[in-house]
């Protein structure tokens, strides 16, 4: 079982130095040399476990997407809309800063990087657990959504990556975050109080 875990970390730590340098440069500038080095390990793990950089930054894309779900979910587990909106702005804002929306974009926005399968995959992911996360707010609410949870959270998923891209291009955080509340005064209106179903 140890030899089992060793290997499990040793994956798990290349994944995360290969996540922090694309944070930092994007996919394109990421080398499976600078990973291996990152991770303080041969270049030879890092292709004993990925077999290619392309598999690499596959292992990385599902990382990466499976924290966001994670990250979004809790941050509409809130005991308000107004906490939630709060919260999810604040997880924007923090997933701008700390790189993740950079790592994000050079993942999914090129198709050339990862398989289309991949990013199919990845994209859908993050919007369905989007749209369950609202539908579970909507409820404990009280509220009954008008449209299926999955297109919410495709819309959600636009809004959130698309401001997302907008922070880091610089647009005036302010003017961004009134964008964000009136996005979700569209979004709080796809759903009805159970009293005018």
């Amino acid at each position: 079982m140890p030899k089992k875990r060793a290997k499990v970390e040793a994956k798990d730590s290349i994944i995360s130095a290969a996540l922090e340098l694309i944070k930092r440069r994007g996919a394109d500038g990421v080398t499976v040399e600078g990973v291996a080095k990152a991770a303080g390990c041969a270049k030879g793990l890092v292709h004993y476990h990925f077999k290619t950089k392309r598999g690499l930054l596959e292992a990385v894309a599902q990382s990466l997407a499976g924290v966001r779900e994670v990250n979004w979910a809790k941050a509409f587990r809130a005991p308000t809309p107004k906490d939630a909106i709060d919260r999810s702005w604040m997880l924007l804002t923090t997933e701008s800063g700390d790189g993740s929306i950079r790592a994000w974009t050079s993942l999914f926005g090129s198709s050339s990087i990862l398989p289309d399968q991949t990013v199919r995959a990845s994209l859908t992911g993050f919007s369905l657990a989007l749209g369950k996360a609202v539908d579970r707010m909507f409820r404990d609410l009280g509220l009954q959504p008008r449209v299926p949870p999955s297109e919410i959270g495709w819309l959600l998923g636009a809004v959130v990556n698309g401001m997302g891209l907008q922070i880091l291009g610089g647009a005036d955080r302010h003017e961004l975050e009134g964008a964000y509340a009136a996005a979700w005064l569209g979004i709080l209106s796809l759903a009805t109080p159970p009293a005018y179903r």
